[in-house]
């Protein structure tokens, strides 16, 4: 499996709208892609810093979902870094 991490920062006066933006959009579009297993949004104590973790069953698909990541315009999330990682081990 390969995992998909995500670093980005937030506007956390705005945390309402990306907690709503992540279910009703960023999920379901997660969960259509090929060879999903699962998706995590996470934030820091301040909420000014968020980190996703998208695993996938292959490293295509996981280098294919990364490529797709975005953010449109005046949107209260901004990626900082994506990168393509090897599960080594879950629990």
């Amino acid at each position: 499996m390969y995992a998909v991490v995500g670093m980005a920062s937030l506007a956390p006066e705005r945390m309402d709208e990306i907690v709503e933006m992540a279910d009703s959009q960023v999920i379901p579009l997660l969960k259509s892609q090929a060879g999903h297993v699962a998706s995590y949004f996470t934030r820091n104590a301040a909420s000014t810093n968020g980190m996703s973790i998208s695993v996938f069953e292959t490293k295509e698909q996981a280098e294919a979902s990364a490529a797709s990541m975005n953010t449109p315009p005046r949107v209260p999330v901004s990626i900082e870094n994506v990168d393509v990682r090897e599960v080594i081990a879950s629990g």
